[in-house]
């Protein structure tokens, strides 16, 4: 399947002819006429048959193979160094998220611009307590949800 690929995808089946074409003429006027190491020319299907050898040959041999798979050095991966410097870009962008906000922790920051924002979304004081912002979250879902099915 390799092989194949590497025909079709190196130029096309035109391409292998055309490849073919050129291998008959340069045997035909190296091997033959210039350098007579042979007597007998090459006619084109023997040509392409010479090409398609040579393929499966050095398709076996890794020749022809991208060279970013072979050449280059397969890179490993240092796991931890990748958590971190997710860490640092989800901890950068949460600290811009909540700049100005009072406490000292972030967690606590971003705890508390989360409840404010569903405060305000409820409709109650800023200052109420997630116990008693649950069931006014839940309520404002209901409300959304059957103004959702209403409207279809």
């Amino acid at each position: 399947m390799k092989l194949l690929r590497g025909v079709i995808t190196g130029g096309g089946v035109a391409a292998f002819f055309f490849f073919s074409w050129i291998i008959q003429l340069l045997w035909n006027s190296i091997v033959v006429d210039q350098l007579a190491l042979v007597a007998v020319k090459l006619n084109y299907w023997q040509a392409a048959a010479l090409w398609f050898l040579s393929i499966i040959l050095l398709a076996w041999v890794g020749i022809g193979v991208k060279p970013s798979r072979w050449l280059r050095p397969r890179r490993r991966r240092d796991w931890e160094r990748i958590g971190d410097r997710i860490e640092r870009e989800i901890r950068r962008h949460a600290t811009r998220w909540v700049e100005g906000e009072e406490g000292d922790d972030l967690g606590e920051r971003i705890e508390g611009k989360i409840k404010r924002g569903f405060s305000r979304w409820v409709g109650v004081d800023e200052e109420t307590d997630w116990d008693e912002l649950g069931p006014h979250i839940e309520r404002k879902i209901k409300e959304k949800i059957r103004d959702w099915a209403d409207e279809d």
